[in-house]
């Protein structure tokens, strides 16, 4: 159940802030405001559409890092230093939107932290901030066309596996291996244990002599050795030969135990790989809870960045207007579905 669903999910790979690159807004930010505004994100799975304030559901944040090379997205190239993401999304509205067209980009939503509220109200651009540390992202966009430029990069569930490369950082900041190093590991145990020869247990040349030389030998009982003697020195070569068959048999055990050794050595090996396997393709857990409890509820006056082609900016008399999704989609805005 859990893999079909995973299967039925689009995975939407974005830049959110391109390093260096400016905006439709006139706004450009650097690797080093960009982690101050990465690090201020409460990372969990807060999604809305044209910047309405509205988290939805079945939206979750996959993977969520600052580049360390660069990447292309679509056919764009995003520099080194941006902060990427990868959406899944299981939510029918937005996956028909995402496969329409309608959606067409990202855009961040923040808010200005307290320290940094005075002389700034409405909507504001990054370059009007004193410090980045104040930007706090609050929810992620999707728009028509995202301020950034970049497109979006939506793939099904086989795409996406087959297309990760590199070793990523998911949501709670841990590594994972990708599919091709976990293939390349694999192959190289497989051919080394194809290489590897059997070994077969050594037979010392001093144990033939030796048993050549314990090798009892029956003389021929003089006039004086009685049978009863004759006998007796039968029985104890024979007790000799099965001493020294059990010593051989011991050994040759032995040797076979320190081969099964290796090859549970290398099968432990291999089943590690395949627990890392599938720790790649576990599906993160999608975190449900509220956007951020600490913030505080936002009045008309406050301060706010949303980074759309769609918002429009005014004066501090006029009204800031947006696109209505709802209008746009025909859909009844407190239930989202479409009307008929």
């Amino acid at each position: 159940m859990v893999l079909l669903c995973k299967q039925k999910a689009l995975y939407v790979k974005c830049c959110i802030i391109p390093n260096g690159i400016t905006d439709s807004q006139g706004d450009t930010l650097y690797a080093e405001d960009i982690k101050k505004i990465f690090t201020s994100f409460n990372n969990q799975d807060n999604f809305e559409v044209y910047h309405n304030d509205l988290p939805i559901q079945e939206v979750s944040l996959l993977e969520n890092y600052i580049s360390t090379a660069d990447e292309t997205i679509g056919t764009a190239v995003v520099p080194s230093g941006s902060w990427n993401a990868v959406i899944r999304v299981d939510n029918p509205e937005i996956k028909e939107a995402l496969l329409t067209g309608e959606f067409k980009g990202v855009s961040l939503n923040n808010r200005i932290a307290e320290p940094c509220k005075a002389n700034l109200t409405g909507q504001v651009r990054y370059q009007d901030v004193a410090d980045a540390e104040c930007i706090i992202p609050l929810l992620i966009s999707f728009v028509e066309a995202g301020a950034n430029g970049y497109g979006l990069h939506v793939m099904d569930y086989t795409a996406y596996i087959k297309k990760s490369k590199d070793i990523v950082i998911n949501k709670n900041g841990a590594k994972r291996m990708d599919f091709k190093e976990f293939m390349d590991g694999l192959k190289s145990l497989i051919k080394q244990a194809e290489d590897t020869p059997e070994e077969e247990p050594a037979v010392e040349k001093e144990d033939d002599k030796t048993e050549e030389a314990e090798e009892p030998v029956v003389e021929k009982a003089d006039e004086e050795t009685t049978e009863e003697e004759a006998t007796k020195e039968e029985d104890e070569a024979e007790i000799k030969k099965e001493d020294k068959a059990e010593e051989e048999e011991v050994a040759d055990e032995e040797d076979e135990a320190e081969i099964t050794k290796e090859d549970s050595d290398l099968e432990a090996r291999v089943a590690k790989l395949e627990e890392q396997l599938a720790e790649l393709l576990k599906e993160d857990e999608v975190d449900e809870e509220n956007p951020d409890p600490t913030v505080e509820p936002e009045d008309e006056d406050t301060p706010k960045i949303t980074k759309s082609e769609k918002v429009v900016i005014t004066n501090e008399s006029e009204t800031v207007t947006q696109t209505n999704y709802y209008e746009m989609t025909g859909r009844d805005p407190v239930t989202g579905k479409k009307l008929r």
